[in-house]
């Protein structure tokens, strides 16, 4: 009697253990909860050191500096930047990238824009083994019908520092995403549609615009309750939708107008536990750069594009570049931009734009006397252009639109030429014939040490010569 309890006792305090341990691996493996989603992405706020489980990874922030960020996910350290126009690193299953941190958004005051930001990062998680938008769910949000083609390189994308006038000493942030529709400008062409089912909650016309072209329309998504589609820049008088109005995916919204010079649509992704209204429908801004790009796309995140020939300007205004002022850091799928290290929080550099001209503006202290206030440690610049291996013809063209300039360029380290010039004049460099065996053209511009004046650069032409 006595060893039979025995036995009863042991096999309820094994069956006990097993029950106890296997509720503890449940639970360890749990997702923790994401403060919100978009389609199969998942948004936390982290402070440094804040630890959670996603797809049974442990993942840690570890620590900040400017924009970069730096994640432990299960047994590998990741070093990211915020991704305002980068794609997601891929590590243990989990697809990551860093949807905003303090210090980018302390660059500018309008602190709403970064509302959905609450601790030291926000970090977006998705499965590697889904796409963060299922394309049966989701699309681009212009048509294709009349061939559009994007190349995600305008200046206007996500958190992007900018200033609308030329004087101003401090800088805004980007509230999305702005696709050059330029050529569709009071057309009937390149239609906007809705990005997945969807109800219009408004149409609004703006009273900033004396010829009543502009609109605004927003989209309640009917997938999940708090995300919203707001289309901006829009030409009222193309609208085919009004308010209430239920939208499936890919139906015909309008075209696209812009603003005073250019022709653009704004889009943006917001994330609100109401309906906002329009003024505000600039807030609680849901950096969604990566999803977009995968939508058109649909190659993955590890492609490069190369070149054998190109022009390149730079700084020129929007309605004659298409809003590509080449003054950002270099990203592989484009092939092309400045080598920016992490003491630069804006990822880019400044520029000056008047009438068809603009050069981007070089020097040693960047965006003096505002928030993204930051020193060059080192005495240059560098352009980085994505080549196959080769020998190229390049030349540049360099002065500054509005201050006297000196500048040293170096082609993959040959010497090009030193020029001064005054204000609002241009030169071009001779053309010189170097090699690239690494697969990057390199254009170094170095800066005045001795009388302080800036550098500038407007164009860059190249060519392949075997």
């Amino acid at each position: 009697m006595f060893f039979d309890n025995l036995r009863k006792l042991k096999y309820k305090y094994l069956i006990f253990i097993i029950l106890t341990a296997a509720f503890f691996q449940v639970k360890s493996q749990k997702n923790d909860s994401a403060d919100f989603r978009w389609g199969n992405s998942f948004y936390y706020n982290l402070q440094v050191g804040d630890v959670i489980v996603f797809n049974q990874v442990e993942i840690t922030l570890l620590k900040i500096e400017n924009h970069y960020n730096w994640l432990i996910i299960g047994e590998d350290t990741l070093c990211l930047k915020v991704a305002r126009r980068s794609v997601p690193s891929e590590v243990n299953g989990v697809r990551v990238f860093v949807a905003d941190n303090k210090a980018v958004k302390s660059l500018t005051a309008d602190t709403v824009v970064h509302a959905l930001l609450t601790k030291d990062a926000l970090v977006c998680l998705s499965e590697l083994k889904s796409p963060m938008l299922n394309p049966q769910q989701y699309v681009f949000p212009v048509s294709f019908n009349d061939g559009f083609l994007w190349n995600a390189e305008e200046d206007s994308y996500p958190f992007s520092i900018y200033k609308t006038e030329e004087t101003a000493a401090s800088y805004s942030s980007y509230p999305g995403l702005g696709i050059d529709l330029h050529d569709a400008r009071g057309h009937s062409k390149h239609w906007l549609i809705a990005m997945e089912n969807s109800r219009v909650v408004w149409v609004e016309k703006s009273n900033s615009d004396s010829e009543g072209n502009q609109a605004c329309v927003l989209l309640k998504s009917e997938s999940q309750s708090n995300i919203y589609y707001l289309y901006n820049r829009l030409y009222s008088k193309n609208l085919l939708v009004r308010k209430g109005q239920n939208l499936k995916i890919g139906d015909a919204i309008g075209t696209a107008w812009g603003d005073n010079s250019w022709g653009h649509l704004h889009f943006a992704v917001i994330y609100s536990l109401h309906e906002p209204g329009f003024q505000e429908s600039f807030k609680n801004l849901v950096n969604g750069f990566p999803q977009i790009f995968g939508l058109y796309f649909q190659q993955g995140n590890n492609f490069t594009r190369f070149y054998s020939r190109g022009k390149i300007v730079f700084g020129k205004p929007g309605a004659i570049s298409g809003n590509q002022l080449n003054t950002s850091d270099y990203e592989s799928y484009s092939g092309k931009g400045w080598k920016i290290g992490k003491w630069n929080p804006a990822g880019k550099v400044e520029s000056v734009s008047l009438h068809s001209d603009g050069n981007v503006r070089l020097k040693k202290i960047l965006f003096e006397g505002t928030p993204a206030q930051c020193n060059n440690p080192d005495d240059y610049f560098e352009y980085q252009i994505a080549v196959k291996k080769g020998s190229y013809r390049i030349r540049a063209k360099v002065g500054d639109l509005l201050l006297p300039t000196w500048q040293r360029l170096e082609f993959e380290g040959v010497y090009a030429a030193t020029i001064n010039l005054e204000a609002g004049d241009f030169d071009w460099t001779g053309e010189r014939i170097v090699k690239v065996e690494d697969g990057i053209l390199n254009i170094r511009i170095y800066l005045d040490n001795e009388n302080y004046r800036v550098a500038g650069l407007s164009e860059i032409v190249f060519q392949r010569t075997f």
